[in-house]
Formats: C-alpha cells, structure tokens, sequence
C-alpha cells in the first residue's frame, strides 16, 4: 500500500494497519500453496507459474501481472492468466444496526477491521470485492471491483460506515441477493442479535447458491450477566427497558440460554455446511484473522 494511498484515509488505516494488511497478504500466499490440488483453486490464482493464456488490461487490474515484453513491443497492455485463475466474488456483509455500535472498541469498528483485511487480501489476489453494509432502515451497496482502485473504494466505504437503526437480517439478506446475483463468498460479519432473522438471512444466502462465511462478533460483557440485585436491562435498538431482580438462579438461566442460542446457530451452520467463527472484540483483530480464520475451509 503506497503513502499516497494511506494519507487519503485518515483515521482508520493507521500505519502499522496497513503494515499488519500487507503482512495478512504475504500469509496469504504462503498457506495458499498447501491447499491440496483441486480444492478451492480460486484462492491460488496468480501463485502457479503455469502460464495459460491472456487478456486485455482492464481498468483496476494488478499491473504486476501485465506482460510488458508485449507492451515494449506492440504498445499494448495485456495481463497474464495462470491455469490457477478461476474468477473469485468475494462478498463483505457488515450488520450496521445500533446494536453493532456497542463494545469496547465497538463491534461495528471490528468488524471494519476484519472486513477491511479480507477484502484486500482478496484484491491483492485478483478477486473482485464487493458487498454491503445494513440494517433495518438502510441498505448501502458496493459494487464489485477488483485492483487498487477497489482498495481505496473499499476503504472508503468502510470509513464511512456508521450504525444506525434496528437489526433485521431477514429482510438485508433479501436486499443483497437481489442485487448481487453472481456467485461467490458471502461473508457476513454480525452480532446476530435477532432471534427469527439469522436463520431467515442465512437460509436466504444458501438458497441463492452463496458460499458462506458467517464471523460473528460480539462484546465480552455481552457474555457476562453483571452484578448481582436489582439491574436495569436496556434494549439499544428498541429502546425497552424491563428492571430485573438478579440472583444466582436467573444468572444461571442467562447463561444457559446464551449458550443455547449460540449452540443453534453453530449447529445451523454446520448443518448447512457454512464456516462458523465467533470471536469477541478482546481478540485482536489480525490474531483473529490469522490464528482462527486460517481453518475455514472458504479462507487459505
């Protein structure tokens, strides 16, 4: 990533980020050469030197891949295609609602972070990236795109991106798939808090033939049931309060029912044959991506 490049982001790609992104970059490739032969070859695209054909430069494509004994001879510029190339869409879904705001650092700005890795090392591999950011009372688009200029409009995006509104992933889902017809890798980064609209969302994306990805965030204290006694519980979204009497029984409940709903939505996802990681905010973000995201079967 140029100077140039970073200074036209500032505040969010800090320069030890963009140090960590090209880093999760060269990781990229290393662990893409043991995949064994036949599985994912979208994700060894540019790593094989068996050279099989060309086509012209596109706008936003990675010069590095131009052959430029073509272009000193006749003036043109072509890029090299490799029998590993096989077209990648790489989808990036980043839940917006108010709840995502939440956290110490905020869920929403996690998410940024993991997104922003993904949709880069992405780019830097020559797959288009694309996606959206939601919730119930908006639902803002970005076109798939591949090359530099990709990078820097994904930055963009993500910069921008702020919370608002309820979670409806039912109905976000539905908004996606409509406009974004074309197969690929749908990542939806989330906290999941709506009870019927996960499973409407994520049974959306499965019968649209998506590949998908589902990393879900939350806050450490969202696991916690806090102090004992008299507690105000407040919904962020909804704004309902209801006051509460916490004893040792009712946070035993609390904790069994967050493990029973995390324990359906894993199980939902394995049944469906989708990778399923869930990660708190405490875990820094490259850990997350390098150390945990490594196993997926969509992520090499």
């Amino acid at each position: 990533m140029s100077h140039a490049m970073s200074e036209a982001l500032p505040g969010f790609l800090e320069p030890e980020f963009l140090k960590k992104l090209e880093h999760l970059r060269l990781v990229a490739k290393r662990l893409s050469r043991s995949i064994p032969k036949g599985e994912h070859p979208s994700s060894l695209r540019g790593f094989s030197l068996e050279f099989s054909d060309y086509r012209r430069y596109q706008k936003g494509d990675d010069l590095r891949y131009v052959d430029w004994n073509i272009y000193r001879r006749l003036g043109r510029l072509w890029l090299k295609l490799f029998t590993a190339e096989e077209e990648m869409n790489i989808y990036l879904l980043l839940d917006a609602s108010q709840s995502m705001a939440e956290g110490r650092p905020a869920k929403i700005e996690y998410a940024k972070r993991v997104a922003a890795a993904l949709g880069y090392i992405g780019l830097k591999n020559l797959d288009r990236v694309g996606g959206a950011s939601f919730s119930a009372d908006f639902f803002s688009p970005l076109a798939l795109g591949r090359g530099r200029n990709q990078i820097l409009t994904l930055f963009q995006f993500l910069e921008n991106l702020s919370c608002q509104g309820k979670t409806d992933l039912g109905a976000s889902a539905q908004a996606f798939a409509g406009l974004f017809s074309r197969p690929g890798l749908a990542v939806l980064l989330s906290d999941l808090f709506d009870l019927q609209g996960w499973r409407a969302a994520l049974e959306e994306l499965v019968r649209k033939k998506y590949q998908v990805l589902v990393i879900h965030i939350l806050d450490r204290s969202e696991l916690e049931h806090g102090p004992m006694g008299d507690v105000l519980f407040a919904d962020v979204e909804s704004q309902k309060e209801r006051r509460v009497f916490l004893d040792k029984d009712l946070a035993r409940r609390f904790q069994e029912e967050l493990q029973s709903y995390f324990g359906e939505i894993e199980g939902f996802c394995l049944s469906r044959r989708m990778d399923y990681f869930r990660t708190t905010t405490a875990t820094p973000f490259e850990d997350f991506v390098l150390l945990t995201l490594r196993h997926a079967h969509s992520i090499k």
